[in-house]
């Protein structure tokens, strides 16, 4: 709908820009990013041998693939291109191995006439390095694309004026701002998004980062965070959707166009099965969600993954419940039992498989920003010197990869 409403489609028609095949080029994204969109995190096993349980170990992670995205953005009259590097010879590439993703991705003078466009704007539309951007660009990449490019300034008189940061403490980088965009490009096209990661690994924060931009600086609650565990019961996740559907009618009317209800660890709980209604089906226990209510549905499950079979022993060797047989216990998850679990998880229903999103891990490039970014929030109250931050920086990412060797 965006696209189409796009002053750059309905210029599309005109015979300079027909010529330059720039639907042709839009299409071809578009493709790129519906394989992104709907290809598994979770390979379905009983499509291939008769399990009814998910497979563990295949999962598509983030961090294994590019991600080029165009957004037509909410004002009718601007493109962001986001993760988009073009080479010499117009293909699109991956800029961190140089693999062409797509030959001929567009024309070379669709190419130049693009660049004219965006003579004027300190944002570069191709080849842009984003972690390399000030923090106030980054920030206006994300509320152009969001929409909320007026709403988060300053001073409203000057468009091109400072904008509002949400939290300051947060570090934009290229990886957590895809994501972002990537679940509000989900929740646009009302694909219910299940976030599959680690404990800690910031899925929480985003989340709320996202619903802050969104808010504008209204002070409302438009982020409702469900903390799911065993003992959450239907009957009780009925009576929060009911307060989040009301909560969301009062923020359409203060011109807050999304509400989300975050499930946190939402496979702790018997009850998946009524999470899974709200957000494949949207009812809530039968009742139908109302069409015109702007309330999403998020969820955050944690990973199924097994101890590994050290750490498997070095429990059973200790007691603390494991005087039950491993093939005995009735506790399980398809054929393993629950106790060989990292996380101690319900089986999600089959119709949620198809929505996992596997939030991967962070590469250590954005590891060491994130470190930087925490340090520096407490470096002024600790009065650290520049010396004293750098070599704080230094002993946390190198106590961060020996903890991953120790695995």
């Amino acid at each position: 709908e965006s696209c189409e409403n796009s002053i750059f489609c309905n210029l599309a028609n005109q015979e300079d820009w027909a010529n330059l095949r720039f639907k042709n080029f839009v299409v071809k994204f578009m493709i790129h990013m519906a394989k992104d969109f709907s290809t598994r995190s979770i390979e379905i096993s009983d499509e291939s041998s008769g399990i009814n349980q998910p497979e563990i170990s295949e999962r598509r992670r983030w961090e294994s693939s590019h991600h080029p995205y165009i957004f037509f953005n909410e004002d009718g009259v601007t493109m962001s291109f986001f993760g988009i590097s073009i080479d010499r010879n117009y293909n699109l590439i991956n800029p961190d191995t140089g693999e062409i993703l797509e030959n001929n991705i567009m024309s070379k003078n669709l190419y130049e006439q693009l660049r004219h466009q965006n003579r004027q704007d300190q944002i570069p539309i191709f080849n842009m390095n984003f972690d390399n951007l000030p923090e106030q660009l980054k920030l206006r990449v994300l509320c152009r694309v969001l929409g909320v490019e007026t709403e988060n300034l300053k001073d409203h008189s000057n468009m091109n004026g400072e904008l509002v940061d949400p939290d300051p403490s947060y570090k934009l980088t290229s990886d957590n701002v895809k994501k972002l965009l990537a679940i509000y490009m989900r929740m646009k096209a009302k694909i219910p998004v299940v976030c599959m990661g680690e404990t800690g690994c910031g899925k929480t924060r985003m989340i709320k980062y996202l619903c802050d931009l969104i808010r504008g600086g209204k002070h409302v609650q438009n982020m409702i965070i469900v903390k799911v565990h065993g003992g959450l019961t239907p009957e009780s996740i009925k009576l929060k959707v009911k307060r989040a559907i009301d909560i969301a009618s009062h923020n359409e009317a203060l011109g807050v166009k999304l509400t989300v209800l975050f499930f946190d660890e939402a496979n702790t709980t018997s009850a998946i099965g009524s999470i899974k209604e709200l957000m494949v089906d949207r009812l809530n226990d039968g009742e139908p969600i109302p069409k015109s209510s702007t309330l999403q549905f998020i969820c955050a499950v944690n990973p199924y993954r097994t101890h590994s079979d050290t750490m498997i022993k070095k429990l059973e060797s200790a007691g603390l419940g494991y005087h039950i047989k491993a093939e005995n216990t009735k506790d399980t998850l398809g054929n393993i039992p629950l106790r060989r679990l990292v996380y101690r998880v319900h089986a999600l229903p089959l119709s949620l498989f198809p929505l996992v999103w596997d939030f991967g891990t962070v590469n250590q490039q954005n590891e060491k920003q994130y470190i930087s970014q925490m340090v520096r929030n407490v470096s002024v109250d600790q009065e650290l010197s520049a010396s004293d931050e750098s070599q704080l920086i230094n002993v946390l990412c190198i106590s961060q990869e020996f903890m991953r060797e120790r695995k």
